[in-house]
């Protein structure tokens, strides 16, 4: 059983990423919060079992804690003989293809096959997903009378306890998947010898290398590339980047000599790079920013979780839900630094006591700056939503938001070490190369907006000690956010002397 459903759509993508899953998986970089999702696709599997009503499951584990593919193999034969109607994880080998079917349904003569996903829509990569598993059961002697894909609604809104049939669509794609259903004898044998080879597979790099899944492998397939190149052009889609190295257009020189087309973002990085320029500073621009600001002025940061199936009541599957904030506060110009923060109960639905505390604590009418400020202003609309009786107040908060981005997004202020990215932690380094205290790497626990939701997620239940670390860790990292927004603030002024 040298080939599941998971290897054999990894094989689909790229046969050199099965090759290294199999034989050299210490190179891959791991996607941060990939734990967390597969924690979510658990819960939203769980929850999907309930579908069709009574429902029995193979799952088994052996002492070290493994799946015990064996005994799930032997619980389907038993259920399947008992006549029950829907099996999950149901477990099938034949001639060294596995699968497990996350709900096999009793239906007529055969059956129907349920493949239940986190997503609120439906990628080719799970039709791979479902052709291989019919194709599997067929070979072994089933009848498959459908196919189906079920997956969230994202238009469910939470009202007291989770409606799962409200919660998920289940789609049929039994037409849909025939174009890879011809595929799936072929490429089994196919990536079966892809396994038993020990020669790493040529595979040149391609659009493969980033969907339907970004690839862990990628630095290292990407490591004789020079740096920078095509594939770090601002905002360059994937499929332009590859059909330039195809054509070897590949180093910033040949972008240069091939006189490709480039956005204005594009050729302030190419020439920064290569002539090697200080860094640029439109002063009149900059002026231009800083005067439409005013005092009060405040420096607001928000940290938000989603997740597919809704917490609490009136949320909608992956809806961004605020659970922090930092806020930086200069009453006048002489006025000291003041900092306020909040951080939620992670016991408990976040959103009002938020929205209240942000309120108390903004001085009335002040100027409020973001670092990409649509995401702020989406969550304050969102909040104002919610509750009727802030909306006025949290929507007057939005009218003043001003967003702090906008000076690197329009090229005021550009430093080559930005690497065309204008993101906060990519223009702080540059902008303030020595400062360890706004380094983000010298943070504990939480160094990102991803560890940070995976941080607060993960607080419930957690002895009181190491609650308290990380929460501490989280303040710290929040905190962080809006004081670098001070001191960019700062470097602005001075570039304006």
């Amino acid at each position: 059983m040298n080939l599941s459903k998971s290897k054999y759509t990894r094989f689909c993508q790229c046969p050199k990423m099965l090759w290294l899953d199999t034989y050299r998986p210490e190179l891959a970089v791991q996607d941060e919060s990939l734990q967390r999702r597969f924690q979510e696709g658990n819960v939203i599997g769980d929850l999907a079992m309930g579908l069709f009503g009574k429902f029995v499951e193979t799952t088994a584990y052996t002492a070290e804690g493994k799946l015990d593919i064996s005994a799930m193999l032997k619980n389907t034969q038993k259920y399947l003989l008992a006549g029950e109607e829907n099996i999950c994880e149901a477990a099938f080998t034949k001639n060294g293809c596995y699968c497990a079917v996350d709900i096999l349904h009793k239906s007529g003569e055969g059956y129907e096959i349920c493949e239940v996903k986190s997503s609120t829509d439906i990628k080719d990569v799970y039709l791979w997903d479902v052709a291989y598993q019919r194709w599997v059961l067929e070979q072994s002697g089933y009848k498959i009378e459908g196919t189906y894909i079920v997956f969230i609604d994202n238009t469910y809104v939470r009202q007291g306890e989770i409606d799962i049939h409200k919660l998920f669509r289940v789609q049929d794609v039994s037409a849909s998947i025939l174009p890879y259903y011809a595929e799936v004898a072929q490429n089994t044998e196919r990536a079966k010898a892809c396994l038993a080879q020990r020669e790493e597979p040529p595979q040149i790099i391609g659009e493969q290398c980033f969907a339907p899944y970004g690839c862990a492998y990628w630095q290292y397939c990407a490591r004789d590339l020079p740096c920078p190149n095509v594939f770090d052009l601002y905002r360059l889609s994937v499929k332009k980047a590859c059909e330039y190295l195809r054509r070897g257009i590949v180093s910033f020189s040949d972008i240069v000599k091939s006189g490709i087309p480039l956005s204005k973002a594009q050729q302030r990085q190419v020439e920064f790079e290569q002539l090697e320029l200080p860094t640029h500073i439109d002063r009149l621009g900059v002026k231009s920013f800083l005067e439409t600001l005013w005092y009060p002025l405040c420096f607001l940061d928000f940290e938000t979780f989603q997740t597919g199936v809704p917490l609490y009541d009136g949320l909608k599957p992956y809806q961004q839900v605020p659970f922090q904030y930092s806020l930086h506060i200069l009453e006048n110009q002489d006025a000291p630094l003041v900092h306020r923060d909040f951080l939620a109960d992670e016991n408990s639905d976040p959103r009002r006591a938020l929205a209240e505390r942000l309120i108390a604590d903004l001085p009335k009418g002040a100027c409020v700056l973001a670092y990409n400020k649509g995401f702020e202003c989406g969550r304050l609309k969102e909040l104002a939503e919610t509750f009727p009786d802030l909306s006025e107040k949290l929507l007057a908060i939005c009218e003043n938001v001003r967003d702090l981005l906008d000076m690197f997004r329009k090229g005021y202020v550009y430093d080559r070490a930005m690497g065309g990215s204008f993101s906060i932690k990519k223009v702080l380094p540059a902008l303030f190369p020595k400062n360890a205290n706004l380094d983000y790497h010298n943070l504990a626990d939480v160094h990102n907006g991803s560890e940070a939701t995976d941080t607060f997620l993960a607080l419930r239940g957690m002895e009181k000690e190491e609650r308290d670390k990380l929460r501490q860790s989280l303040l710290a990292y929040c905190g962080l956010d809006t004081l670098a927004m001070v001191m960019l603030w700062q470097r602005l002024r001075e570039f304006c002397v």
